[in-house]
Parts: structure tokens; C-alpha cells; sequence
């Protein structure tokens, strides 16, 4: 059985994508470099009064803040529990690897270009999910972070959307934007395998 276009790039990105999570995880500490330095400089910007930096141990990012620990044990007498949570990069990290296994199972041109390209766009939207994972656990889940109700609500949106689409949606986007050529291929042969399907089952029904 011959396979179609669609199904044979989506066998080939599955695979690549394997293959390359196996580089890609001994490679995070490196990969979570170039976040760390934008995470850094987006909460010191925006949030100057209680956010004191970041601190990068292989790929998990802390959040240094000068917000006491409410009710937090065993701190010695005269001294104050300050927050620091922790994300860990990889759960945000992952749409690079998939963008290149589409690039790969596609057999895009200027392959280079468009990986170096793919990963700076990725970059943002990567921070975007550090940063909001980070405002839920102070401003949600522990409650210590100076928010309002609506802060709240907005804060509660933006993890999830950095969480649950970004990571799998932009790199697809990404690879649409450089691939607009296999992407007209794409729809052409579904449109041909379509309208075939279509001609057999008139045929049959005529026959019959």
C-alpha cells in the first residue's frame, strides 16, 4: 500500500522527533542558557520591587524574590523565609526539536537558516512559559506575590496558554511559515486523493 504525502511526512517528523529528543535532553543545560538571560531581564524590568534574579542549575530556573514564605517551619528565630520557585525549562523546551523534526521529515532547503531562525522565534514564547509558571506558583498557588484578583485571572490564563499551546502550536506554525511550498503540496494531493475517493464511490454505486 502506497502512503500518501501526509502520512508519510507525519511517520518521518515522529521519528526525527524521537531521535532528536535523545540530543536534545543532554543538551538542556546548554538550550536553557539564552532563556535564563531573557527571564532574567523581564522580571527585573517588570517586576523591580520584589524579583532580585535568576539562578540557572542545569535546566531548572529559581526565581530569587525578596517575598517573605508565609508560615513556613523551622526558619531559626530572626531570620526570614524568602521565596524562590523553580521551573524546570525542559517542559517548555521541547518545540525546538519538534520544528526540526518537521524540517527534517519535510527535507526543507536552507536547513541551517531555518533552524537558527526557528529557534530565536521560539525564544519568547519560551520565556513567556518560564515567567508565567513562575507568577502561578507566587501569585496562585502560595499567594505572596502582590496581585490582584484580576492579576490573578490573567496570570492563570497565561500559564496555560504558555503551557498547554504554545510549546506544541508555535513551532507548528513556525515550520508552516518556512514550508509554504510542501504546504501547497500538502493540500493539493488531499484534494486529489479527495476528489478520487469521491469518483471511485460514484463508480461503484453506478456499477451497482
Amino acid at each position: 500500500m502506497r502512503l500518501s504525502l501526509v502520512s508519510l511526512f507525519l511517520l518521518k517528523a515522529i521519528a526525527w522527533f524521537i531521535a532528536l529528543l535523545f540530543i536534545w535532553y543532554p543538551l538542556g543545560s546548554v538550550v536553557t542558557i539564552p532563556v535564563n538571560l531573557l527571564a532574567k531581564a523581564v522580571v527585573a524590568t517588570v517586576f523591580p520591587d520584589w524579583a532580585e534574579g535568576v539562578e540557572l542549575e542545569g535546566t531548572t530556573l529559581a526565581l530569587l524574590t525578596s517575598l517573605e514564605a508565609p508560615g513556613m517551619t523551622g526558619v531559626p528565630e530572626g531570620q526570614i523565609a524568602v521565596l524562590s520557585p523553580e521551573v524546570d525549562f525542559l517542559k517548555y523546551g521541547y518545540g525546538l526539536p519538534l520544528l526540526v523534526a518537521m524540517l527534517f521529515a519535510s527535507n526543507a532547503r536552507r536547513l541551517l537558516a531555518k533552524v537558527v531562525l526557528g529557534a530565536l522565534a521560539l525564544l519568547p514564547f519560551q520565556v513567556w512559559g518560564v515567567c508565567f509558571d513562575w507568577l502561578k506558583q507566587l501569585g496562585i498557588e502560595i499567594g505572596a506575590a502582590p496581585f490582584s484578583a484580576m492579576a490573578r485571572e490573567l496570570i492563570a490564563l497565561g500559564y496555560q496558554f504558555g503551557y498547554l499551546v504554545m510549546p506544541a502550536m508555535v513551532p507548528v506554525l513556525l515550520w508552516v511559515a518556512m514550508n509554504r511550498l510542501f504546504l501547497a503540496t500538502f493540500i493539493l494531493e488531499a484534494t486529489l486523493e479527495g476528489e478520487t475517493a469521491s469518483q471511485t464511490e460514484k463508480d461503484r454505486s453506478a456499477a451497482s
